[in-house]
């Protein structure tokens, strides 16, 4: 091996050992409870870039499943119960939308569910995915709290498994799983030394609209506000950009 090549070699696997230090020390904080790291939006892509960034797997809370912009996670934090009996309607997902004063966002328009049944009349159909996730459910609108659920109530092309297609009780259900995964952010919160709510945008949208309201999924001021009052100074935001690795996690604490 060429001398150059030889010193490379050696400094990557210098590399590769700092980083699996780095991400045992993570994860044993996390493990310990003295290190909180939350996933607060905007979809699903933060939980499972942070995986890949940090090394670290955990079980999924409340924000890891859908849309939210910053206001429903400070509203779903303040709040500490989910109650989707409440008001909830279908939508339609418009990925990539662009409009004039607001530039690329997604865009969700209220529907209802027996329009979705009447649009969705193939899970092979082209546009699909604008009317149910990639596991065939409903984009679930909180019509209090202003997020979209997905992979939680199903239409009949996917109730498979313990997935029925019954929207009152996939509803009543989904409520339930989200106030205990709500509440178990708040405990670990509560309990841990350093809290980490890490924010994630990876597709270069803007905002977030539903129906004429525009949500900007880059003023966190809601969630700082929220959880500062919640939590205090032991609670930083961050950007998924921000903990690229994990010995970047850990120089934040």
């Amino acid at each position: 091996m060429h001398p150059l090549e030889l010193r490379q070699s050696i400094m990557q696997v210098g590399e590769m050992q700092q980083t699996d230090t780095a991400r045992q020390h993570l994860s044993e904080l996390m493990k310990s409870g003295e290190l909180a790291i939350i996933p607060v939006g905007f979809r699903c892509f933060t939980k499972i870039e942070l995986e890949k960034q940090l090394g670290v797997d955990q079980e999924t809370l409340v924000f890891d499943n859908g849309f939210f912009p910053p206001v429903a996670v400070a509203r779903l934090l303040a709040g500490k119960t989910v109650d989707l009996d409440a008001g909830h309607t279908a939508c339609i997902k418009f990925e990539n939308h662009v409009d004039g004063n607001n530039g690329l966002g997604i865009r969700f328009v209220s529907s209802t569910y027996s329009e979705i049944d009447q649009l969705a009349t193939s899970p092979d159909l082209p546009e699909i995915n604008r009317f149910l996730d990639s596991t065939f459910g409903y984009y679930t609108l909180d019509v209090a709290n202003r997020y979209v659920l997905a992979h939680y109530n199903w239409h009949s092309f996917g109730a498979v498994g313990d997935r029925v297609h019954n929207v009152a009780e996939n509803v009543a259900a989904t409520s339930e799983i989200l106030t205990r995964r709500l509440e178990r952010i708040m405990q670990r919160c509560y309990n841990a030394r350093s809290i980490l709510f890490v924010l994630g945008e990876t597709q270069g949208y803007q905002y977030m609209q539903i129906d004429d309201e525009v949500h900007d999924l880059h003023n966190f001021a809601p969630i700082a506000q929220t959880t500062h009052d919640l939590f205090g100074e032991k609670c930083k935001l961050v950007t998924l950009a921000e903990i690229a690795s994990a010995e970047d996690a850990i120089a934040l604490l």
